[in-house]
């Protein structure tokens, strides 16, 4: 194999993050629904020949890995050496390694003067793939009560997309065809795009340049990853995180993890964890790899490509039939609890080994909430998802109101929400004054979203976590909040569990609180100029500056 010139090596792998990246533009300017327009959750990459990841976008962490991880069940199935052009691969499966019945994952092969050379890839979270809950179906026991499941399958683009039958199955079995099978197209119009991209670049630079530079990015990501492992202490550290119980103050499901630092390399075992569980809170083990290549990634900071290298210092365990690995039909549409825990257990781990570099734990749950309405012409519906407080770090406050460490979607504007339905109009968007943990260090404050309902027979959806544990604080600082879900009727407060199917009628109001993060250092360490400043803007209360933090009121007074 030649040496590579730094420059071509420059320009060509930087073409492959632009291709990657237009293709997730595309699908975010081309979707119909606002969880994916506004809120951004969908992920686009670009692989090579063995579907090994290339470039991703800069969308969903928690999507790391997704579109290479389905493709061993590809091949399993087809024969990549006989793929024509006009093939592409569907799949939504949790259990061939896919994430959750609404994340469907679509591939299209790219070929070179009739050679396969590289695969191109989405994955986007639907509103809407069906099952017995227009959203998610907090009762769900097993995946069939989810939604309309597509094992992996090759399709032809030409024949079975439009009117033909993959399509017409889709749209029958979803409650907003329109939008659901307008965001698919986003998606197939994002990966031909990316097809056509690749081919040009293949067709200037050649197949062998091209493909080596593909190698050499990877081999990089994993040099780099590899670097910032060694600098950890050698050793094995243990940490737990725990989920919510199915109901609020029930058992709660134990997530374990035993890490194992060797030099430049990393192991994480999840075998102790809690069996799965029979609520919708399970996560497919495709899902538990992503949450650990998410915290590790970001260990390596962001200017470490995000690709098959750095997959490759890091070995995974896990036992079949365990919350991070379930047995199939177990119900997994909730599956960010698990992740987040999962993710949440390694980094206390690490953090044990080098708190220098991490921060306290943050909100770190992916509270999503769906509502819904049918009415004579069909059904309004909407999905967004609630952020919350990021973890305070060693030198630094935790974000408020953020997408948490893996997720990267947005806040979804109060304005589209109120275009898009005639049913539902949020009388308040806020932060919550001493929500974030205490610390020399302050965790990021949660939010509060509160939902007047407009109309009767409207349901509300949620998944959520956080309701029964709060997030953790280091080095000292104090943990953050809860999470709480309440609907006020006629005066009286119903407290929720995080994944609950709630029947609202008008005049109903529904509640929502979101953690803030957990802080970092003794409280009494804090900055007095920061602490006045938190009061002054009411990030914290009186009470907790001269309870917790220690600030002197009559100094107070006295400004």
């Amino acid at each position: 194999m030649s040496k590579i010139d730094p420059a071509d090596f420059n320009v060509i792998t930087s073409a492959f993050k632009s291709i990657a990246q237009e293709m997730s533009d595309i699908l975010l300017l081309s979707a119909y629904s606002s969880i994916v327009r506004e809120a951004k959750d969908c992920s686009t990459c670009v692989m090579d020949a063995q579907a090994r990841t290339v470039a991703q976008a800069e969308a969903i962490p928690m999507h790391m890995n997704s579109l290479a991880a389905a493709v061993p069940f590809i091949r399993a199935k087809y024969d990549l050496e006989k793929v024509r052009p006009t093939d592409a691969f569907v799949t939504n499966n949790p259990y061939e390694n896919g994430q959750h019945l609404n994340d469907i994952i679509f591939i299209l092969p790219v070929f070179h003067e009739g050679k396969l050379a590289a695969f191109a890839g989405s994955i986007c979270h639907h509103l809407e793939v069906g099952g017995a809950v227009a959203g998610s179906n907090a009762d769900a026991t097993e995946l069939f009560q989810e939604g309309l499941i597509l094992p992996t399958m090759r399709i032809d683009i030409e024949k079975d997309l439009g009117d033909g039958p993959v399509e017409q199955i889709i749209a029958a079995n979803v409650r907003l065809p329109e939008i659901v099978i307008g965001d698919f197209h986003a998606q197939i119009s994002a990966v031909m795009r990316g097809r056509e991209l690749m081919q040009a670049l293949f067709d200037r630079y050649g197949f062998e340049l091209t493909t080596q530079c593909m190698g050499a990015l990877q081999d990089y990501s994993e040099t780099m990853l590899r670097q910032t492992i060694a600098k950890l202490p050698d050793g094995e550290y243990y940490a737990e995180d725990k989920l919510d119980g199915q109901k609020l103050n029930s058992p709660q499901p134990v997530i374990r993890a035993k890490v194992k630092i060797d030099g430049d390399s990393a192991a994480v075992d999840f075998s102790d964890s809690d069996p799965q569980v029979s609520w919708p809170v399970n996560n497919p083990v495709a899902s538990t790899h992503s949450a650990v290549l998410t915290v590790f990634g970001q260990l390596a900071g962001a200017g470490v490509p995000t690709n098959d290298g750095i997959y490759r210092p890091i070995e995974i365990t896990t036992r079949k039939g365990t919350m991070l690995d379930p047995h199939r039909p177990a119900p997994v549409r909730g599956r960010m609890s698990a992740s987040y825990r999962a993710a949440s257990a390694v980094k206390r781990a690490l953090a044990e080994a080098a708190p220098e570099l991490f921060s306290a734990a943050g909100a770190d749950t992916t509270n999503t909430v769906t509502m819904s309405q049918r009415g004579p012409e069909g059904y309004q519906m909407f999905a967004e998802i609630i952020m919350g407080g990021n973890g305070a770090g060693p030198a630094n406050d935790g974000a408020e109101v953020v997408a948490q460490m893996l997720s990267n979607t947005g806040n979804t504007p109060t304005e589209a929400i109120e275009m898009d339905t005639d049913f539902v109009r949020i009388a308040e968007y806020s932060l919550i004054t001493d929500s974030g943990g205490p610390g020399a260090q302050r965790g990021g404050l949660g939010a509060r979203r509160v939902y007047d309902i407009l109309g009767d027979d409207v349901l509300i959806s949620t998944n959520s976590d956080r309701h029964n544990n709060t997030p953790w604080g280091l080095a000292g600082g104090y943990d953050g909040s809860f999470v709480a879900f309440t609907l006020i009727r006629d005066g009286e407060e119903i407290r929720y569990p995080g994944a609950s199917n709630i029947q609202c009628r008008k005049g109903d109001r529904f509640v929502i609180e979101i953690s803030g993060g957990g802080g970092y250092g003794d409280p009494k360490l804090r900055e007095r100029a920061a602490v006045r400043d938190d009061l002054a803007c009411g990030r914290v209360s009186e009470k907790a500056a001269r309870d917790v933090y220690g600030l002197d009121m009559a100094d107070v007074a006295a400004e």
